[in-house]
């Protein structure tokens, strides 16, 4: 079998879950050929797999105070290079395309009658079972046209549904052992720095040391109580494993893996993303503490007075391989180039 895997590599989350599915694959016998193309820009914490194809496509960009920036997304969005990449990529050439959530891919095996597999949390909010919240109508608007996929592999916290899996936990998390060594992390990318910093300096969170993973810088330093990390794989594995506490957006990878390893977390959802402020909403009816604002005095509340909440997810991941592999097909039939 030779598939085509597309991954959106605007968030480090998409690659976490697409290496483990990536491994497992590229082992299994029936898979002859495994190809990647990546859209969106190459995620900051690195890409552990050879990509055969590269494209800018599609992505958020975030202006002040946790607000994408629609007029800055639009803008920057690669329209041409989705055509260039519809024209030139050899779609018919693959037995299956799979796609976490990579528009690319999808629209290319739609128009060529290839076999097809969404996969990601967005999914998971199409289901008629799952929550409802604001936005949820525009959210499955946007799955549809953004990632169509007749055959969708969702995941979330809680299994609303038949087509929904336990989120993939990476195997160094998985296999971790929690240590409590007094930090707190925070991944909140859609913060700028200095909102950050003024946030965690305030007087009532001045005891508390802060690593915070930035986009926006090449080597760490410390600025008072915090220390302001670059992206990278390696060192937010092991902080994860070792942070008191987890201080991030409502998206899907991090808080898996912080409820997996029973972190201490508090979720701020990125304005206006649906998805995240879904996510936000079934995290605290699971008992887990969130907010629409980067406020110092909520945080310091969480850090004194609050208690964790664990979930060890089940590993879904053999059966998410064995729904992709033997997924139906439900467009024309190819011919084989």
């Amino acid at each position: 079998m030779k598939i085509l895997f597309g991954i959106q590599a605007t968030g480090n989350g998409h690659i976490t879950r697409s290496t483990e599915i990536y491994r497992l694959l590229k082992q299994h016998p029936e898979v002859e050929q495994l190809d990647v193309l990546i859209s969106g820009g190459k995620a900051q914490m690195g890409l552990p797999f050879e990509v055969n194809y590269e494209y800018k496509g599609l992505s958020f960009y975030y202006g002040k105070k946790g607000k994408i920036s629609v007029l800055k997304s639009i803008g920057k969005a690669g329209f041409l290079s989705i055509a260039v990449a519809l024209w030139k990529v050899p779609f018919k050439k693959y037995d299956l395309i799979i796609s976490d959530f990579e528009p690319i891919t999808l629209w290319g095996a739609k128009i060529a009658g290839v076999k097809h597999v969404g996969i990601g949390n967005m999914y998971a909010l199409t289901s008629k079972n799952f929550p409802k919240t604001k936005g949820s109508f525009i959210t499955k608007w946007f799955a549809k046209i953004m990632c169509p996929a007749k055959n969708k592999i969702g995941m979330h916290f809680r299994k609303y549904d038949d087509f929904i899996y336990y989120p993939v936990i990476r195997g160094e998390i998985r296999h971790a052992v929690p240590a409590d060594k007094n930090f707190v992390l925070v991944y909140l990318n859609s913060f700028t720095d200095k909102e950050l910093l003024d946030c965690l300096q305030h007087p009532a969170l001045s005891s508390y040391r802060f690593y915070i993973y930035s986009k926006n810088t090449t080597q760490a330093y410390t600025f008072s109580n915090c220390i302001v990390k670059p992206l990278s794989q390696t060192d937010f594995t092991t902080d994860i494993i070792n942070c008191s506490a987890v201080l991030t957006a409502g998206g899907f990878q991090t808080v898996s893996e912080a409820l997996y390893l029973g972190k201490k977390l508090f979720v701020i959802p990125i304005k206006k993303q649906a998805e995240q402020i879904s996510n936000a909403k079934v995290l605290s009816d699971m008992g887990v503490p969130t907010s629409i604002e980067l406020n110092p005095l909520e945080i310091a509340a969480w850090l004194r007075e609050s208690r964790s909440v664990q979930v060890k997810f089940d590993d879904d991941l053999p059966k998410i391989i064995n729904a992709i592999l033997n997924a139906p097909h439900n467009g024309r039939r190819k011919k084989v180039a």
